[in-house]
């Protein structure tokens, strides 16, 4: 079993003891009072000639801890001070070391827009990523049907959240292409085997016609690794581990 799919299963796990402790019918109930705004996300990331989307995470299955002295406050803080276009927070909880509340305690001190990053299985995490304050969600292509997308995406409309469509290869990318409003996102990490290739975003970009926002994800260590993916054609840049060590 890959790395992936075990977080998959974790997932699917913790989602059974969630669902018991506040169900989706409550969620629901919860969002009809509040009325949440519109997520921005998109918005903030388009029509610049860079923007970046930085991530907030304590740890990962490939890197381990990657902050001991860990401050989600602090970090948001400071990315903002940075001129970070918006904030992605990881609340995967048992092999990110991730937690919804870290979402939550960022969106009261923050303008930025937020997306939640997590494994989305379940329609209940999308109606949850809207409760805690999510701007946008991640819908991963490689753990998801096509129905699912669909399905995952009208939900997320709906309730006015941004989607970012994350993608590995090209087969996955044809499979998300026509998804006109998506964000989409090339994940340059192997997430089988952990292996980084910036020129997978860059091959990706290469094959693709449409006018979505393209996005890389993993392995952006420097300045120069943004300049080699902004020379060809990707403005919009998740970063994560080499702004959380202070490397970047």
């Amino acid at each position: 079993m890959s790395i992936l799919q075990k977080i998959v299963e974790n997932t699917k796990t913790n989602l059974a003891q969630k669902k018991a402790e506040l169900s989706l019918e409550q969620i629901k109930s919860a969002l009809e009072d509040l009325r949440l705004p519109r997520g921005r996300f998109k918005d903030s990331i388009s029509n610049k000639d860079e923007a970046i989307i930085a991530e907030i995470k304590k740890a990962s299955p490939s890197a381990g801890v990657i902050a001991e002295d860990f401050d989600h406050i602090k970090k948001a803080i400071e990315y903002e001070a940075f001129g970070a276009s918006a904030l992605s927070i990881l609340t995967e909880e048992d092999f990110f070391m991730g937690s919804v509340d870290f979402l939550k305690d960022v969106k009261k001190i923050t303008a930025l827009p937020i997306l939640r990053k997590d494994f989305m299985i379940d329609e209940y995490q999308i109606y949850e990523s809207k409760l805690i304050g999510a701007d946008c969600i991640l819908l991963i292509a490689s753990i998801l049907s096509d129905q699912q997308i669909i399905d995952f995406i009208n939900i997320a409309q709906q309730l006015e959240l941004d989607y970012l469509i994350e993608v590995h290869n090209e087969n996955e990318l044809r499979r998300v292409e026509h998804f006109e409003d998506a964000l989409i996102g090339v994940n340059n990490r192997d997430l089988k085997t952990f292996e980084v290739d910036l020129d997978n975003s860059v091959c990706l970009r290469n094959t693709f016609k449409q006018k979505n926002i393209f996005i890389a994800e993993s392995g952006i260590k420097s300045r120069e690794d943004l300049n080699y993916l902004k020379l060809n054609n990707i403005k919009v840049f998740l970063i994560g581990e080499s702004l959380m060590r202070g490397s970047f």
